[in-house]
């Protein structure tokens, strides 16, 4: 079961969300190149991988057949995601389009990766840095509890926030609001400044 196809609309555009394809993978890595002004590296490879794992998965966010966000999913051991955290599955990579922020997009890629997690455990974790705010809100209107604090040489505040979320505490009916309904202006205004969520 990779993950389901999800229609919405989103300023009179419709966006569609669903798993990503062999035919993805290079939009993808060229939007993660053009937005985060990196060299693609080995995404290619980590993004093919999201295909055909069992344990991770990346859904897309299309708008006229083109790409314009992603984000993954993957289950990682004890201390893969940074010292002291545990084994499971956490969410990472969540990139958005610029032209096509202050629509929910990232929420919506968000709802779609914890319901795939969510059919295969209990909790979901996810790992950002201390200073990232607009993902700390993000998380934290979907339920998220920060749950550890540890240092960390990838984040400016040289410290990384662990949260969590239980099925329990998920609320099953965000999954009928629309994307955005979460999203306070003033978070829409920060999630514009681009970073890759993580």
């Amino acid at each position: 079961m990779q993950g389901t196809r999800e229609r919405w609309r989103t300023h009179n555009e419709q966006v569609l969300i669903e798993p990503l394809t062999d035919a993805d993978v290079a939009a993808a890595v060229e939007l993660a190149v053009r937005v985060l002004r990196v060299k693609p590296g080995d995404r290619g490879a980590q993004f093919a991988e999201d295909i055909t794992g069992e344990r991770r998965q990346m859904f897309v966010a299309k708008a006229s057949g083109r790409v314009v966000g992603y984000g993954r999913v993957l289950e990682l051991g004890a201390e893969e995601a940074g010292k002291g955290t545990p084994a499971g599955y956490y969410l990472s990579g969540v990139l958005v389009d610029p032209a096509w922020r202050d629509r929910g997009i990232a929420t919506a890629l968000t709802r779609a990766r914890l319901r795939w997690a969510f059919a295969r455990t209990d909790r979901v974790f996810y790992v950002t840095g201390a200073d990232n705010a607009a993902s700390l809100h993000l998380h934290a209107a979907l339920g998220f509890q920060e749950v550890d604090r540890f240092e960390s040489e990838r984040s400016a505040a040289g410290m990384d926030v662990l949260s969590q979320l239980s099925r329990q505490a998920h609320p099953d009916d965000c999954h009928d609001l629309p994307p955005s309904h979460h999203l306070s202006a003033d978070l829409n205004h920060r999630l514009k400044e681009g970073n890759e969520w993580t």
